[in-house]
């Protein structure tokens, strides 16, 4: 088994039991659509692709960065590390941290947040229209300081666009 179908069925089952919190899909659709969104813009690295599909395993289940690199080795489980949302703190500075962490991130791990805030935002949108502003508002500041870092070896990339594109997408009325 390659990697990538390796690391698909590793977060299948660490996410075995959970559901989509806002529209009660099994949690692996999500995986499902991040990685695919990464393949419709070309992404093919076996590494990016494997991460994509572990990228909540550490923030959401049991496992640890130390259980990745075991399984899926040091630059697998880097990205994922990357990708971890583990501060502490109120809200608003959990997205700072967030966004400042996720600036100095290696450019695949951008690639693959901001396909997890394309596919997140879009389900939010359609599922809870009260929490969305809030949460597209909050994603605008992990691309900002993404695209700060990072220039136009990110900006320029289609997927980047797509994803600031869902961050300021009109909210319908609730």
């Amino acid at each position: 088994m390659d990697i990538v179908a390796r690391a698909r069925a590793f977060a299948a089952e660490c996410h075995a039991d959970q559901k989509r919190k806002f529209s009660s899909e099994p949690y692996t659709v999500h995986l499902d659509n991040v990685t695919a969104l990464l393949r419709e813009h070309g992404i093919q690295d076996g590494d990016t692709l494997a991460a994509a599909y572990l990228h909540d395993t550490v923030e959401d289940t049991d496992t640890t960065v130390q259980d990745l690199i075991r399984e899926f080795g040091e630059p697998i489980a880097e990205l994922v590390y990357w990708l971890s949302d583990l501060e502490k703190g109120n809200r608003a500075s959990r997205v700072l941290m967030s966004a400042w962490r996720l600036a100095r991130a290696p450019l695949p791990a951008k690639l693959i947040k901001c396909a997890d805030i394309i596919d997140n935002t879009t389900n939010i949108v359609q599922h809870d229209l009260h929490y969305a502003p809030k949460f597209l508002r909050e994603k605008r500041i992990v691309l900002e300081h993404m695209a700060k870092a990072e220039g136009e070896r990110l900006t320029g990339l289609a997927l980047f666009q797509a994803a600031q594109r869902s961050a300021t997408m009109p909210v319908p009325q609730a």
